[in-house]
């Protein structure tokens, strides 16, 4: 079965290549701890003011809104970074290509485009959101567009770095993929979901004997979760060369 082959595609690709996708998973890491490492008031602040007034920025200073902006953007560079470095790592094993060359080549480039696309959505995600918020709609509103913009960027970081594609093309391609190859697509969410919960099980394990053991969770989910998640992305974007299936 495709499935099958795929997950074990995924497998070895992980332990071959163990090295490089550890460190390249690193600014996972960095980029899931930002909002760990920022003051704290800032987030309670957030969830708070929000919870009392219906919105975010009643109570909220500049320099708390600057914070968030610029984690944000930090966070969302960091994950496009981690994602690209993956793809060709993958892409230079499956290609036969020499791994530092293509990484040399191709990552700011490809990161700078994944880190302006995941930007762009964010922003057009809070616009939906605020005004959703004023008609009352957020509630299936927000939840939809998410959804969308989530299929239309699925497969877009493979795409870009797999096969150059322009944003748009990339985007028709996520689309093209899922529908095409939607029990692939349906493998990944499966995994994905395992995966999660099994981390779920082990921060609530931990909880009672270790005080930090979230940070635990947040470093198998930086460092094995998310690259494993996005090989096996990437693999299942493979599949469309039936030549490397």
């Amino acid at each position: 079965m495709v499935e099958t082959e795929v997950l074990d595609y995924s497998i070895e690709a992980f332990k071959k290549n163990a090295k490089l996708v550890l460190f390249f998973s690193v600014p996972f890491l960095l980029a899931f701890a930002i909002p760990l490492l920022s003051p704290m008031p800032t987030y309670v602040s957030i969830g708070a003011t929000f919870l009392r007034t219906g919105s975010m920025f009643v109570d909220l200073t500049y320099f708390d809104i600057g914070l968030i902006f610029v984690s944000s953007l930090a966070s969302l560079f960091l994950i496009s970074f981690a994602t690209v470095s993956i793809n060709l790592v993958i892409k230079s094993q499956r290609t036969l290509t020499n791994i530092r060359t293509e990484v040399i080549e191709g990552i700011e480039k490809y990161t700078t485009t994944i880190f302006l696309l995941y930007t762009l959505s964010t922003v057009l995600s809070l616009i939906v959101l605020l005004v959703s918020y004023e008609y009352g709609m957020e509630g299936l509103t927000t939840p939809l567009f998410s959804f969308f913009v989530s299929l239309l960027l699925f497969y877009v970081p493979a795409a870009i770095v797999i096969d150059e594609l322009r944003p748009t093309e990339a985007m028709k391609m996520s689309l093209y993929m899922i529908k095409n190859k939607f029990a692939l697509f349906i493998l990944w969410l499966a995994v994905g979901f395992v995966m999660l919960s099994v981390l779920d099980i082990i921060l609530i394990a931990l909880s009672d004997v270790i005080p930090w053991g979230r940070y635990i969770v947040l470093v198998l989910n930086s460092l094995i979760v998310m690259p494993f998640l996005i090989i096996l992305q990437t693999q299942i974007y493979l599949t469309k060369y039936t030549i490397l299936r």
